[in-house]
């Protein structure tokens, strides 16, 4: 992603971002929820905890939800002895298992930091990131002004997401059918305060007749959108489109 720029300023339950371009792509989101582990866990809640070995360690592995989102549980592996975070897996549709890894752990200011962080998706590693250094900086004031031109969105602790009301599939292509092509559409949109989507754009395409009629039917999707408290606010979601034959 050469030339990628993304600037994000918080101010209490406001979020200022600025981007070069229309969406931060996948891997880039990816890379920076790995840098981000647990961000919002105050909205976590464990159901269920376990006691196992692996590679000769103890390790107690926490299966827990979000309090807001209605999902499959996430599993949160911790070292027994040092209580370091191991690793992080759930599983998102179409089917993929996604397992957030984290090794290598280094003391800074009184902290353990992991060095080397791996996202996995179906057990093949996606993304690779190693940390080199860490260091304690003064930050100059203005960087915290929002730049200019930056799209506000807020982001309060108890934020609820948008909930599907009417999401229509789209329709196979009849060539793309006959053709047996298969494939995984995935796309960026704005949920706005009304519940409408708008600039939705295209991140990860499979065969342009698949592409051209998810972004078509997505058009006329309908959410309850985002809310913060009683205030519904905008809101960024991807959506992954799978078609697949089945015999």
């Amino acid at each position: 992603m050469d030339g990628f720029e993304q600037i994000e300023v918080r101010n209490g339950d406001r979020l200022f971002t600025s981007r070069n371009i229309g969406f931060t792509p996948v891997r880039i989101g990816e890379l920076i929820s790995l840098l981000q582990f647990a961000e919002g866990s105050d909205g976590l809640t464990v159901k269920k905890q376990k006691q196992r070995v692996e590679n000769s360690n103890q390790i107690t592995c926490l299966q827990v939800e979000r309090d807001d989102v209605k999902a499959k549980p996430h599993e949160v592996c911790v070292s027994s002895a040092s209580h370091e975070i191991l690793r992080d897996e759930w599983q998102e549709p179409p089917d993929e298992r996604r397992q957030e890894q984290y090794s290598e752990c280094f003391d800074f200011e009184n902290h353990d930091y992991p060095r080397k962080l791996e996202l996995l998706v179906n057990g093949s590693v996606a993304i690779t990131a190693n940390v080199e250094d860490l260091k304690t900086v003064d930050f100059d004031p203005a960087l915290l002004l929002p730049p200019n031109g930056a799209i506000e969105r807020r982001q309060c602790s108890n934020m609820k997401h948008p909930v599907p009301i009417k999401t229509p599939d789209p329709e196979y292509p009849a060539s793309a059918h006959q053709n047996k092509l298969m494939g995984d559409t995935t796309v960026a949109m704005t949920v706005l305060a009304d519940g409408s989507v708008s600039d939705i754009r295209l991140v990860g395409t499979s065969a342009r007749s698949l592409d051209d009629v998810t972004l078509q039917t997505l058009k006329s999707w309908k959410f309850k959108p985002a809310m913060c408290g009683s205030d519904p606010v905008a809101s960024d979601i991807e959506v992954v489109v799978s078609f697949r034959l089945y015999q």
